[in-house]
């Protein structure tokens, strides 16, 4: 497994080194934020469905019921827990971690029984009408294309010019992204499929480019290299400005995306994985064994499938995502592409409490690591990670309906 690798023969203009692969993971964020772009009542949060759960008199003797309703009465008593779908798949290593013997196979009875449920709820909220509203509306507003083609606009001065990703793309550069959709739903396929009338994969008569990229489409002031100068004896280091990379810039491209669902889909209740990252995490050893059919990048066979990626991605982007302990085998793998490779990240975060790009990187690092880095480790990872911040009033270039066009 790993990327497709094209050529000539299948793009005429196409040179060796000029695929470029971008690895997008999106999180439950992207449904909230589709939810409320439709104006449902609803979403497809931890807490909503709990009291879906509520509302359809579940039943109170399943393990998993019974430690969300005791984690809710715990949120009652501090608002900061078990807030989102990482929070409560770290509740099921609670399950395992409390004292006393476990009945393995009534939990796994139950956690049958709670994904049928969940994919009833999905689909009792999330109705056809709304993804074909989706599906227009993003083809009315060039969702998809803009998404792919202009998304370094949605960077501000300063993270624009961290990067060195903008400064790379070229005339006749095949932009290869594989999405990786960590959602049940396929609300945000129906926003990023490259239907008909935003995409024609071979547009002109004789020229068999698709696209234009566009690297620099908000004409921010931007350097080109780095130079040392002398003055007095001493050495000045600056940078010369690159009067050729601005808002008119576009280079015609090629364009290749696959989109794929690691923990499954929701009209197959029994591919939705919901679980934690290994046995480790469960402090009874004796347990540990039992923790089979709840480890996440187990069944969805992520060293097989998707291992391979890393080493040759260009640039990472993660949208939507809680950054929870349960998806941490993603986490690693892309902080240590960046601590191994020329590999790039954009991170999308949800900024309600005001954090800083500095907090937002040092929270991907703490959750990605796996033993302690060294200074210059960590210095290093905050030159090659971007931050978007946004909130639900931002106007962004890429994957959200309110496109600013």
């Amino acid at each position: 497994m790993g990327y497709n690798i094209y050529t000539n023969q299948e793009f005429k203009e196409l040179a060796n080194d000029e695929q470029i692969n971008i690895m997008a993971l999106f999180g439950n964020g992207v449904d909230i934020q589709l939810m409320e772009y439709l104006k449902s009542p609803y979403r497809t949060s931890y807490q909503n469905f709990y009291n879906y759960l509520c509302y359809k008199n579940f039943d109170k003797d399943n393990m998993i019921f019974q430690k969300m309703t005791e984690d809710k009465k715990d949120n009652e008593k501090d608002s900061n827990i078990k807030k989102n779908w990482s929070d409560f798949e770290n509740s099921l290593i609670e399950i395992f971690n409390q004292p006393g013997w476990l009945e393995t196979e009534k939990l796994t009875k139950d956690f049958t029984q709670f994904q049928i449920e969940f994919s009833n709820f999905l689909n009792e909220i999330i109705t056809p009408d709304m993804l074909a509203r989706l599906g227009n509306d993003g083809t009315e507003k060039g969702i998809a294309l803009n998404s792919f083609t202009r998304f370094l606009g949605d960077l501000d001065w300063k993270n624009f010019n961290k990067l060195s990703f903008p400064r790379k793309t070229k005339l006749y550069s095949l932009f290869n992204w594989e999405i990786l959709n960590f959602n049940y739903t396929s609300m945000l396929d129906n926003i990023l499929l490259l239907d008909k009338q935003q995409f024609d994969p071979h547009p002109y008569m004789v020229a068999d480019r698709q696209i234009y990229f566009y690297p620099n489409p908000e004409d921010r002031e931007n350097k080109l290299e780095e130079f040392i100068d002398c003055k007095n004896g001493e050495l000045i280091e600056g940078y010369v400005a690159n009067p050729h990379l601005n808002k008119d810039t576009k280079y015609s491209s090629y364009l290749m995306i696959n989109i794929t669902h690691p923990h499954g889909y929701q009209n197959v209740p029994k591919s939705m994985l919901f679980g934690f990252h290994n046995k480790e995490q469960i402090t009874n050893e004796n347990k540990r064994p039992l923790a089979k059919n709840f480890l996440k990048p187990y069944w969805a066979q992520n060293d097989k499938k998707y291992k391979s990626y890393f080493n040759n991605t260009d640039l990472f982007i993660l949208y939507g995502l809680s950054l929870g302990d349960s998806d941490f085998w993603w986490w690693n793998n892309i902080l240590n592409s960046l601590l191994e490779t020329d590999s790039e990240l954009i991170i999308y975060n949800y900024n309600s409490n005001n954090e800083s790009d500095s907090d937002t990187i040092n929270r991907f690092i703490d959750v990605a690591k796996k033993e302690q880095l060294t200074a210059e480790d960590i210095e290093k990872l905050h030159k090659k990670i971007a931050v978007v911040q946004y909130d639900s009033t931002s106007k962004l270039h890429a994957f959200k309906l309110d496109y600013f066009n």
